[in-house]
């Protein structure tokens, strides 16, 4: 089988790791191999994004460096599809273009379409795109206790962000949860979605 990609995407406090770490075991019971990787990754890279959240580089030096970081993660993940496994991320291209689209409002005009133009060299089109869709002021609420905060994490920033979302989730490639319920639905909903769209049986 060839491999297949898979991303979840939503806003802090949706639940995006804690589903995916529920699907993976049900993955692997069925047979597959499973990469789960994420982004930012756990490169320097990935680490030069983190700083940029502290340091408030601006919107188009954050922006770039996302793209760095993406552009050797999507080889990495080719590497894994070759291999025919499924790759799993925890966030991809559709975050930058909802987070990165409400921080450059002002900055480039159409932020969303300038995002998807300058990424797309160096992405792949997911297999699948799974959107866990919160309010924002429950997804504030779950996150709440968390030692490291981020500057995105405010109401008014993540309301934009959702709204980004939902204009990328037009896409067919889309599948759409209500996460505002318990991981373990969540989870069964997302492990449906996949049997439906990628026809992922046991083998």
């Amino acid at each position: 089988m060839r491999g297949r990609f898979i991303t979840f995407e939503g806003i802090d406090g949706s639940g995006k790791t804690t589903v995916v770490h529920r699907i993976e075991p049900e993955l692997r019971r069925r047979g597959y191999t499973v990469v789960l990787t994420s982004e930012p990754t756990r490169t320097w890279l990935g680490d030069a994004v983190r700083e940029s959240y502290d340091d408030d580089v601006g919107p188009l030096a954050e922006t770039f460096l996302f793209l760095a970081d993406r552009a050797a993660h999507t080889e990495r993940i080719r590497d894994w599809l070759r291999t025919g496994a499924i790759v799993v991320s925890d966030r991809y291209a559709d975050s930058t273009y909802a987070y990165q689209g409400a921080r450059l409002e002002g900055v480039v005009k159409d932020p969303i379409r300038w995002l998807q133009r300058v990424s797309a060299p160096a992405i792949l089109i997911p297999d699948l795109t799974i959107l866990l869709e919160i309010p924002p002021r429950l997804g504030l609420r779950r996150i709440a206790d968390r030692k490291r905060k981020v500057r995105f994490e405010k109401e008014r920033f993540l309301t934009k962000v959702a709204k980004n979302y939902e204009k990328l989730a037009r896409s067919p490639r889309f599948g759409r949860i209500d996460a505002s319920r318990p991981a373990n639905e969540v989870a069964r909903d997302a492990i449906a979605v996949m049997d439906r769209r990628l026809g992922l049986r046991v083998r």
